[in-house]
């Protein structure tokens, strides 16, 4: 197996080792007794109407983990309500702010809102680990981010979901996932029993809820479900926007995710026996650092190339749900198209990549083997909770940083003092 790639360029000005520091007491108050546990402040935008979204998937998964390993979890407001008159995830504690934490994260809703950097985020005495998580799709054909904004080198870490190893990205990116969280596990497990049968009573069939039409899928709706129809039935059910759950736990939660939480969605991933997560969009190869070469040179630039096009836009929370509820997991090949996640799936055991030369070549294998679906499926859930579960989630992020889990480490800056990032170049990401 290899290496999975962790660990990073020095932090910035002003910082110590994450794992040296010792415990903070509010500010101007007397040094606190050392601490056990390493703390994590997250910021966080206030929720908005389910039709405006400020749902910071990333914040709470990795959150859902770090509290599980024990690690405290402290924030700028109370947010994320864990069911019906329960608990928050993130609660804001006026006692604990980011100096007296190891770690500061960010999400990009918090600029995506407009937004500026907190104040003194940056300042050269802090003792913490500065961390941006950029998940979104970029603006236009591009998909370029805030993550190239020269104001964001200032971050120890950017974590970039939808990363491509054919881009050029600034020195303190790093690749990401969506990955999963616990309501989406939840959900799983209550439909999908952990034995042998787990894929018993699945129809044969193809799930297709898209709701956003990207040119890849335009493409594969085109070239691959035709020929797809001939071996597996198509369902193309979309819940609607505009139809709230009426069962208060789940209205709770399609008001948080923004409209993307339905328990007829969910029903119907647990009874298919494979989910089509086709998304993004193709740019050339060349040059490694344009984004967005302009539309007519795409022919000519292509040319160049004898390698498949760089897929954009890839990530999605279909993937990592379909995978969760144990579906075999449609996409294209995504190490042919240069798509990275920390830890990679192999394709055809994890998930099912199509190649667009020869998508009948898809089709024939699966018409071949009847149990290969099933198969696919069972060790695609399996890989994903493994790596892109919460907890591995949190392990990997602490890992990054220089903090242990507190189970593995015991007190906070046992482990030693730790580079926050992997020194640029030379990829070495690890294969489940």
């Amino acid at each position: 197996m290899e290496r999975e790639r962790t660990g990073p360029v020095p932090m910035g000005p002003g910082t110590v080792q994450p794992s040296a520091v010792p415990a903070q007491g509010v500010a101007g108050s007397a040094a606190a007794p050392r601490r056990v546990a390493p703390r994590v402040y997250f910021y966080c935008f206030p929720e908005k109407p389910p039709a405006d979204s400020s749902y910071q998937h990333s914040l709470v998964g990795l959150a859902e983990g770090l509290r599980a390993l024990g690690v405290e979890v402290h924030a700028n407001i109370d947010y994320w309500r864990t069911g019906p008159g329960g608990e928050y995830l993130f609660r804001h504690d006026p006692a604990v702010g980011p100096d007296d934490c190891d770690a500061v994260v960010l999400e990009h809703i918090w600029f995506l809102h407009g937004y500026d950097f907190p104040a003194d985020l940056f300042h050269r005495g802090r003792r913490y680990a500065t961390v941006y998580i950029d998940r979104y799709d970029g603006e236009g054909k591009g998909k370029r981010t805030l993550t190239w904004d020269p104001a964001f080198r200032r971050f120890d870490l950017i974590l970039k979901t939808h990363y491509n190893d054919r881009c050029a990205y600034p020195a303190n990116v790093r690749p990401w996932a969506f990955g999963l969280t616990d309501r989406v596990l939840r959900e799983a497990a209550a439909r999908i029993p952990e034995d042998a049968g787990a894929q018993r009573g699945r129809r044969r069939c193809l799930l297709v809820n898209f709701r956003v039409r990207h040119r890849l899928r335009k493409q594969i709706e085109r070239e691959l479900f035709p020929l797809l129809r001939a071996v597996l039935e198509i369902d193309t059910t979309v819940d609607a926007f505009d139809a709230p759950p009426s069962d208060a736990y789940h209205r709770l939660h399609w008001e948080q995710t923004g409209m993307r939480h339905y328990p007829g969605y969910f029903d119907r991933l647990a009874g298919s026996v494979a989910c089509a997560c086709f998304g993004g969009s193709f740019i050339p190869n060349w040059p490694r650092d344009a984004f967005a070469p302009v539309r007519r040179w795409h022919r000519p630039l292509n040319a160049l190339s004898r390698a498949p096009r760089r897929l954009l836009q890839w990530d999605s929370w279909r993937f990592w749900e379909s995978l969760a509820f144990g579906c075999a997991t449609l996409h294209v090949d995504l190490e042919a198209h240069g798509a990275r996640l920390p830890v990679m799936p192999e394709n055809w055991r994890h998930y099912i990549g199509i190649d667009l030369g020869d998508p009948g070549a898809a089709v024939r294998r699966i018409a071949d083997d009847p149990g290969l679906l099933d198969r696919i499926g069972k060790a695609g859930r399996e890989w994903a909770l493994a790596h892109y579960a919460p907890v591995p989630t949190a392990r990997r992020f602490l890992e990054t940083i220089g903090l242990g889990a507190p189970a593995a480490t015991g007190a906070a800056g046992e482990s030693g003092p730790r580079s926050i990032l992997a020194p640029a170049g030379g990829a070495d990401h690890g294969r489940g």
